[in-house]
């Protein structure tokens, strides 16, 4: 009986490892983002109501590898003017600026470098 070649050895090794890839990938995704999630939510301004335990994540589905977006499924239109400040206004006119209160660029940053440095430590296993 005829051996495999080569090329088909190297093929069914690279199908091992790109299910491989994806799996750690999809793993970091869901890790990361739950996370974030949680730091977000540790960090929003408490005296905002509901808008500190609104935060999650929505999953979605390209192909083979997953997505995440971490939202405030709640308060969401707060979501700039906290971040960003405001005007405050009354009935006659405008009286000054709300502060920003960065909670969600900090974690967005940590997020950035965190994903593929865990993508990477699982990979190494």
């Amino acid at each position: 009986m005829p051996t495999e070649s080569v090329s088909v050895q190297m093929g069914k090794i690279l199908d091992q490892y790109s299910e491989k890839v994806q799996q750690v990938t999809n793993n970091a995704i869901d890790s990361v983002s739950k996370e974030s999630a949680n730091k977000i939510r540790n960090n929003s301004p408490v005296k905002t109501g509901s808008y500190a335990k609104g935060w999650a994540v929505k999953k979605s589905t390209k192909g083979k590898i997953r997505g995440a977006i971490v939202h405030n499924k709640t308060d969401y239109q707060l979501t700039h003017l906290l971040e960003n400040g405001h005007v405050i206004r009354n009935g006659v006119g405008t009286y000054g600026r709300a502060p920003a209160i960065k909670h969600i660029a900090p974690v967005e940053a940590w997020a950035v470098d965190e994903l593929p440095e865990e993508i990477e430590r699982n990979l190494r296993k």
